[in-house]
């Protein structure tokens, strides 16, 4: 049923990237520094991250280091990177043999079956599955659209065939989903130009050891080691494995068992939404909202693939190199830079974005813009990780980790059931949007019609979801949005000050209090208690100190530009406070 693809139609040889400059960057990078791995990689992060990786034609090293497919911990060498690939390969090889029809212990026919014990462990009905699940792929493989001749080339089809039917085959917990063809094609694509003939037909030991004596002396063959097309497809599948198992991508393709969105998938992209880009752009965040959008469907192409379907393939080459490369550094265990291309790509579009309802957003992500040079917008979602805080969904969970969350649940139910009624509580997602900050807003009521106004559309939510603590002798109000509000009310609060003829605020009728405000009952001056007044213990130029201070230390969660304007404002109303007084 899966053959390899070796003795099948020979590898095609158009395409490929020039030999010698290739040898040249793997001695230069990789040879020059073998003994010492921790570097090599480091030097290929930087390379990623900057997107410079395709200009070094050192693409198959450097993911096969940050897929964690050649280790690069301290003990690791050239020795243990040789001796490691031929393991892989010879248990990859070996897997593909067997997975033939003619391992079969019973005939199809039926004539050779003795009992329905036997029969079961005999594979047959293994057989008939896999059959059904070949069917599927090489359907979605001849759906598959590209405008790159070699992703319809029949060999490569074959050996996308072959590695999709041996990954479900092996790894019985994930089921094939639709995009899983897709991923597997860009590694194709990534990795092909750099494959070439072996001048070795087989890799001894005293091979190995000379080369491990000698690697400088052996650039041209080590190269063709780790390269070599023979090899090619066994290369493929262990890079795949690594990426949908060790990274945990398959968890992207699980289903919503019991409909209720709780899939890994949906939390993942909730999180994105409603935690990031709430925070990054609450203006399209709001709209999303206001048009009802249904998030997993709007983005689920634009995840599963890794962005593949939404870019030419060198692009998203580029982009994975990126997202690969952050990945190696941070060491996240879920692939977090995934989160910022994505918002950066809605950034990119937002004006498109905005003026569209739901239908129209949902048409409009299908075919996404082009971008160039794609690094543009990968050096937008560097600015979105430097104004983030780094916030994890939790990781794909193992079948333990699910019944062990079946019992907790079971136990939290039964302990409910023992409690009075309360009032319920916030969700993670809703406590995003309302965390209060310190703030003025409601201090001197409805000030939309202040005519100070510096700049209105200037969100800073941001600041909303600092989870700051609250600071003492000032009010702990959410009314504030935007500058124009903080700009209003401390205007207010130096007129009020200047009015009073001292240092502290008057009294003003609210009406209501939000928790946290420091209130007393106040004296006017005929001596009478005004019971529905509230004071802050708070002075306009104090209160400027305190903000300055918020500014600086949540700098890492406030648009770059924002807090620029920020500092710009205060220095403007500290002038105007030092004129006042």
């Amino acid at each position: 049923m899966s053959t390899s693809t070796s003795n099948s139609k020979k590898m095609p040889q158009y395409g490929k990237f020039n030999f010698e400059e290739c040898l040249q960057n793997f001695r230069v990078i990789v040879l020059n520094n073998i003994n010492d791995i921790p570097r090599i990689k480091t030097s290929l992060i930087t390379s990623g991250k900057l997107s410079t990786i395709e200009k070094t034609f050192v693409r198959p090293i450097s993911w096969k280091i940050f897929l964690n497919v050649l280790p690069t911990n301290e003990k690791a060498s050239l020795k243990v990177w040789l001796d490691e690939t031929i393991s892989q390969r010879k248990t990859v090889k070996k897997m593909i043999k067997n997975n033939t029809i003619s391992k079969l212990k019973v005939d199809p026919l039926g004539g050779n079956k003795k009992s329905e014990k036997e029969d079961n462990s005999s594979g047959w009905e293994d057989f008939i599955n896999q059959s059904e699940t070949v069917k599927l792929i090489k359907s979605d493989i001849d759906k598959s659209v590209s405008e790159e001749k070699l992703l319809s080339e029949p060999y490569i089809k074959n050996m996308e065939t072959t590695i999709l039917t041996n990954f479900v085959k092996k790894n019985k917990k994930i089921e094939y989903k639709q995009g899983m063809n897709e991923v597997l094609a860009l590694i194709i694509y990534a990795f092909y130009p750099y494959y070439v003939k072996s001048p070795n037909s087989k890799y001894t030991n005293d091979l190995i050891k000379n080369w491990v004596k000698n690697p400088a002396d052996n650039a041209k063959d080590i190269y063709c080691f780790f390269h070599d097309e023979n090899e090619f497809e066994n290369d493929i599948y262990t890079v795949f494995e690594n990426l949908m198992v060790k990274f945990g991508l398959s968890a992207f393709f699980e289903e919503d068992q019991e409909g209720k969105g709780n899939s890994y998938f949906n939390k993942r992209i909730r999180n994105i939404m409603n935690k990031k880009l709430s925070s990054v752009d609450r203006a399209l965040y709001s709209h999303f909202q206001n048009q009802n959008l249904n998030f997993a469907s709007a983005f689920q192409h634009w995840l599963k693939c890794l962005f593949k379907l939404q870019f030419p393939e060198s692009d998203a080459c580029v982009i994975w190199d990126y997202i690969f490369s952050h990945e190696a550094e941070v060491n996240s265990g879920m692939i977090v830079y995934i989160d910022y291309v994505l918002l950066a790509m809605i950034i990119n579009v937002k004006y498109e974005l905005t003026g569209r309802d739901n239908y129209g957003i949902l048409q409009f992500l299908l075919t996404y813009p082009k971008v160039s040079p794609i690094t543009n917008l990968l050096n937008l979602a560097d600015k979105i990780a430097e104004e983030l805080t780094v916030v994890h969904v939790e990781e794909p969970k193992t079948e333990e980790k699910k019944e062990e969350t079946k019992e907790e649940e079971k136990e939290k139910d039964k302990d409910k059931e023992k409690e009075p009624e309360k009032e319920p509580e916030k969700t993670e997602e809703e406590t995003t949007t309302t965390t209060s900050i310190p703030a003025f807003t409601n201090l001197f009521g409805n000030v939309n019609s202040n005519p100070l106004l510096l700049n209105p559309n200037l969100m800073v939510n941001p600041l909303l979801n600092a989870n700051m603590p609250n600071l003492p002798n000032m009010p702990n109000l959410s009314g504030v949005t935007n500058l124009n509000d903080l700009n209003n009310n401390l205007i207010l609060a130096m007129m009020m000050n200047n009015n009073s003829g001292n240092n502290n605020m008057g009294t003003t009728n609210v009406g209501t209090t939000n928790a946290g405000t420091t209130t007393k009952e106040t004296t006017n001056n005929t001596g009478t208690k005004n019971a529905n007044t509230i004071q802050p213990e708070i002075n306009a130029s104090s209160a400027l100190n305190e903000l300055r201070g918020l500014v600086s230390k949540y700098r890492h969660v406030i648009n770059r530009d924002d807090k620029d304007r920020m500092e710009t404002l205060l220095d403007i109303i500290d002038q105007k406070l030092e004129s006042k007084y």
